[in-house]
């Protein structure tokens, strides 16, 4: 400002420039388009971001012929986003609010889905379901601010680990509060930086590289894997859900994880 004389015009910009700076890397950029990101045509009623439900399925590595399940869809944006990125996988979701799935019904219709994904209305701790006969679970537990969590974050889980099938995954959007819950306390659940301060990297950041495997993460440079590995949480399995990946997004005013776990064999539920 001083050197070319610029005033800054936080009404109607010329341009928006974006800088995070932080004491391993820099980041500089410009956004590409006037609408943001998350904005979907397909989707009449928002609910999850739907870049974070995007990233989610992206996570879950979805296969052709795959069973995928959502048993918290709420209006069923990672459905969506999902079914139509990888169409050829089949795509139930579930949800115990007659409210919700209106919603989610009306987006399915909205965006000519309604043939690829079913819903059920059935509790989550109640899935009418076959043990071990679904391939991938996606789901975003509700934080409590908007939807109070009914159940126990462990019972849920539970339900999820009986009908998911050795092997298959799970890819869940938790809160702090879920992430101390599943650590019972632990401090060690929450990422943080090699300070001992919480990271606030913008988007979604790895943090997590389970015990006993090496190699880097194609999310994360070479450069700053060191870096990284300071920070690792240590997420315990639950039960036979074991830790994959953890990568800490924002919310916008809050920030979550998304957690990944594999099923390492058959529980006997």
């Amino acid at each position: 400002m001083k050197q070319f004389g610029w005033k800054a015009d936080l009404r109607d910009p010329d341009v928006e420039i974006f800088i995070h700076l932080n004491d391993i890397y820099s980041v500089v950029g410009i956004p590409v388009f006037r609408a943001p990101l998350a904005s979907r045509a397909y989707i009449r009623t928002a609910g999850l971001r739907s870049t974070v439900a995007w990233a989610m399925a992206s996570v879950a590595e979805i296969k052709a012929g795959a069973l995928v399940l959502d048993p918290m869809c709420g209006l069923g944006t990672i459905l969506l986003e999902a079914a139509k990125e990888w169409p050829d996988a089949h795509y139930v979701g579930a949800d115990v609010s007659d409210a919700q799935l209106r919603g989610a019904r009306d987006n399915l219709k909205a965006a000519g889905l309604e043939d690829k994904i079913a819903l059920l209305q059935v509790s989550v701790v109640e899935l009418p379901l076959p043990s071990e006969s679904v391939d991938v679970i996606i789901s975003d537990i509700p934080f409590g601010k908007k939807f109070k969590l009914g159940k126990d974050i462990k019972s849920i889980l539970r339900e999820m680990e009986r009908v998911l099938h050795a092997g298959g995954t799970v890819v869940l959007l938790l809160s702090e509060a879920h992430c101390r819950s599943l650590t019972d306390g632990e401090e060690s659940s929450i990422p943080s930086n090699s300070e001992g301060r919480r990271t606030d990297e913008p988007g979604a950041e790895k943090c997590l590289i389970p015990e006993g495997e090496t190699g880097t993460s194609e999310t994360v440079p070479p450069s700053l894997e060191a870096s990284n590995q300071e920070c690792l949480p240590k997420i315990p399995p639950f039960g036979s859900l074991m830790p994959v990946e953890c990568y800490k997004v924002s919310l916008g005013k809050t920030d979550a994880f998304i957690y990944k776990y594999k099923k390492s064999h058959s529980s006997g539920l």
